[in-house]
């Protein structure tokens, strides 16, 4: 007999635990290496990790030549800079998970090797997550920037920029705050053999959690198609008052830059929209319909469509502000430029010249 806390253990039934433990571990050994080497699922590790590599130099080269030289508020601009960067860290960190989940089974010695060692899975997971859900927050950062942008059409282009570097200290805290209520108390007792999986004990809450994320975006997007209905509405009225050019502009501008964080705002719904649905999906239809745990664990870890994003949203970026570019130059084009010949631009010079008069006339009276 042996003591052990406060039950007595005979050496017989030590051995019998023992037995089953030694037993329940090569059975997982075992899953862990059906599952890392079924081949749909090896080819969405890869598929991944390449996605995330091309996707992390994207997102720098997208900040550095188009966003810093954007001529949008700074306000705008610095919340859209920091919303690159939650994506662009995720990128990275994604590298890192599925760069370890692909590259891993080249040099294990034993079945066990591919379960993710306790540790390191504690310490990846949570900051996995957090960084696949904080870019969920900036979009709602967007609207507020652009309501009180419309709201203040009239002045708002020389405002200081200070709300956009309030907003991304501000916007990832409920996340925080969310994320300590769901993993303060989890053990990390399975076993895993991905990054993503999340614990049995934790999954409910967090998968809760993606659904609440899914209907914020989709409110958020409603928003911002009643916010370019006030805009166009407002552009009318302005128009209808003859207002100046100056301020013509500045509704045109705000009014593009809107366009593009809807754009934004939208592809991001459609693939956290898609991922969000087809991972509740398969853990509802469950083991049944994919007709084994293997079928079924694969099914769960195949799920692309946030990584594909990072590397999407560079492409949806560029495309959106070569057009919104085009029309700004279309713009231009019709509404200043100035006929100077016939007897439209007979009338543009005499108009030009009368003003030039009474702006020297005016100076020379504010002299006396």
């Amino acid at each position: 007999m042996i003591f052990s806390g406060f039950e007595f253990v005979s050496w017989h039934h030590l051995e019998l635990y023992s037995n089953q433990t030694v037993e329940m571990n090569e059975t997982k050994c075992e899953l862990a290496f059906q599952l890392t080497y079924h081949p749909i699922y090896r080819l969405s590790q890869f598929y991944t990790f390449s996605i995330s590599v091309l996707a992390a130099p994207a997102l720098l080269y997208l900040m550095v030549k188009k966003l810093f030289r954007l001529h949008f508020h700074g306000n705008l601009k610095t919340l859209l800079i920091a919303y690159l960067i939650s994506i662009f860290l995720y990128a990275v960190i994604v590298c890192f998970d599925f760069g370890y989940h692909f590259f891993v089974p080249f040099f294990v010695t034993s079945k066990c090797n591919l379960i993710i060692d306790k540790s390191l899975y504690k310490y990846i997971h949570v900051p996995t997550l957090f960084l696949l859900t904080t870019p969920m927050m900036f979009p709602i950062g967007f609207s507020i920037e652009r309501f009180i942008a419309v709201g203040m059409s009239c002045r708002y282009e020389k405002t200081p920029t200070l709300l956009g570097p309030i907003l991304p200290f501000l916007l990832p805290l409920p996340n925080i705050l969310i994320f300590y209520s769901i993993f303060k108390n989890e053990k990390y007792d399975d076993s895993f053999i991905s990054f993503l999986m999340l614990p049995n004990t934790s999954a409910v809450q967090f998968n809760n959690y993606i659904w609440y994320l899914l209907y914020l975006k989709i409110g958020n997007l409603v928003l911002n198609f009643f916010l370019l209905l006030m805009h166009r509405r407002l552009k009318t009225r302005y128009l209808l008052q003859k207002s100046s050019l100056s301020m013509r502009y500045a509704m045109e501008e705000i009014l593009q830059s809107s366009k593009f964080t809807l754009a934004i705002t939208f592809t991001h719904l459609l693939f956290f929209g898609t991922y969000t649905i087809c991972s509740i999906l398969v853990r509802v239809l469950g083991e049944p319909f994919f007709d084994s745990f293997i079928n079924h664990s694969v099914a769960r870890g195949v799920n692309c469509a946030i990584p594909t994003y990072n590397l999407v949203i560079v492409l949806v970026s560029f495309q959106s502000l070569r057009h919104l570019n085009s029309k700004r130059y279309l713009e231009v084009q019709t509404t200043v430029q100035l006929k100077t010949t016939g007897d439209e631009g007979a009338r543009n010079y005499e108009e030009a010249t009368i003003n030039k008069w009474a702006t020297i006339t005016s100076g020379r009276m504010g002299a006396i």
